[in-house]
């Protein structure tokens, strides 16, 4: 189903202690900071937002502590993937690292497309190298880890499909059940896959949004953990990874831009967080400039991007074929407009049919299958070639998402 290097579900479904017990670095995270008010919680202890404020919370890191992992002079071992990055990660004193083979993802040269859009340096991070072919794996696994670490029974979250899916995994490896709340777009493969991870499954009727109201609801009522975006805050720095990676994987010489389709914007900013951590470590040479990709049917972050603001207003009526990226009010909306200008990067919206284009030469001359989200992201670049966002010679990295196996009515 997935292509994926670890490709059977049953598989995937089987202890994976011996890989656990390989040797790992030790988390340096100091405490988690609320971006409010700056409130600091234990990091021992488990947190969802800020109780004196509402506040999304930021694990923060002792960088003496951290730069004594010392990355650049040895080389993270493929085998532990993201727990090769425990140093930055918030999982305090695990018993047990939960895994899938998540992570060590391909960075590779897209030399054919590179050659179209005269791009020399044109690479692609190919995230459908993971266990659900989508980089959420990340950060599912690294809140999986940490709601196992406190026995916690029962995890809700509001997805479009693919976090939901991933969580649902991770949920099974831990001994955790999983509640999805996903919205109508959810494609009829993405629910089958939540079905047969045994997630139990609402559809909420409206948008994300109402998805989201849903599972905080029952969360409160029923004392379940919210795993959704940015309500935990445990996932944004497994989503960071993809950084620490892209650095290693490039003899940490860190690239000029980053292109990322954002919906929830964890990703966009879990990675800008991990490259300014290796700027000041002194690991790297320069940040690269984080450039944001939403759909024009659904593109709240750009508007305000556009517009100056420091914060996002709920996009009307969203509609885009990318349903990954239908998020009208992203919770972090105002941490991804922060990365993306303190990193001197864009925002950019695309269309539907340009998205339909994209995973069309995408596969045809990279032989890489992409979702609508994922090709979102490659829709952009031509647009961005000839602004002047890009230039020929910028190394660029693309993040290829999620496969486009898990939306086959869009591969025709």
């Amino acid at each position: 189903m997935f292509r994926s290097r670890n490709s059977n579900l049953n598989f995937l479904l089987q202890s994976t202690g011996d890989r656990a017990m390989q040797k790992t670095p030790q988390s340096a995270v100091a405490s988690l900071q609320c971006i409010k008010c700056n409130a600091p919680y234990a990091p021992e202890k488990l947190w969802s937002l800020c109780e004196k404020c509402g506040g999304i919370l930021d694990p923060k890191y002792n960088l003496t502590a951290a730069g004594e992992a010392d990355y650049p002079s040895r080389k993270p071992s493929p085998n532990l993937g993201v727990w090769s990055w425990l140093t930055f990660l918030p999982v305090t004193n695990p018993p047990d690292l939960i895994t899938a083979g998540e992570g060590a993802t391909p960075l590779r040269q897209a030399k054919n497309l590179g050659r179209r859009l005269k791009l020399s340096s044109l690479w692609i991070k190919d995230e459908t190298w993971n266990p659900t072919g989508c980089f959420k794996d990340r950060g599912a696994v690294v809140t999986a880890t940490k709601l196992h670490q406190h026995h916690v029974k029962d995890a809700i979250i509001a997805s479009e499909g693919n976090a939901s899916i991933s969580l649902a995994l991770y949920a099974q490896l831990a001994g955790i059940r999983c509640h999805a709340h996903v919205p109508p777009t959810i494609s009829q493969t993405k629910k089958q896959l939540l079905q047969a991870l045994g997630a139990e499954t609402s559809v909420i009727e409206g948008t994300l949004a109402d998805a989201g109201k849903s599972a905080s609801a029952e969360a409160s009522h029923r004392g379940w953990y919210n795993a959704s975006t940015f309500i935990t805050p445990y996932r944004h720095d497994g989503k960071g990874t993809m950084a620490w990676e892209i650095l290693e994987q490039s003899a940490w010489q860190a690239p000029d831009a980053i292109v990322y389709p954002a919906g929830g914007g964890v990703g966009l900013v879990g990675m800008w967080k991990a490259f300014k951590y290796a700027k000041e470590l002194d690991w790297t040479n320069k940040t690269p400039r984080m450039i944001g990709i939403q759909p024009e049917g659904c593109a709240p972050v750009v508007r305000a991007f556009e517009q100056g603001r420091e914060d996002v207003d709920a996009w009307p009526q969203p509609s885009t074929i990318a349903t990954g990226l239908l998020v009208p009010r992203p919770l972090g909306g105002a941490l991804t407009l922060q990365a993306i200008r303190e990193s001197k990067g864009s925002a950019l919206a695309v269309s539907d049919e340009s998205i339909r284009q994209s995973i069309r030469e995408v596969m045809r001359e990279e032989g890489l299958f992409l979702e609508p989200s994922a090709a979102a992201a490659f829709a952009a670049l031509p647009k961005l070639r000839e602004s002047g966002v890009l230039d020929a010679s910028d190394r660029t990295v693309v993040i290829a998402t999620g496969s486009g196996l898990k939306t086959p009515e869009h591969l025709a």
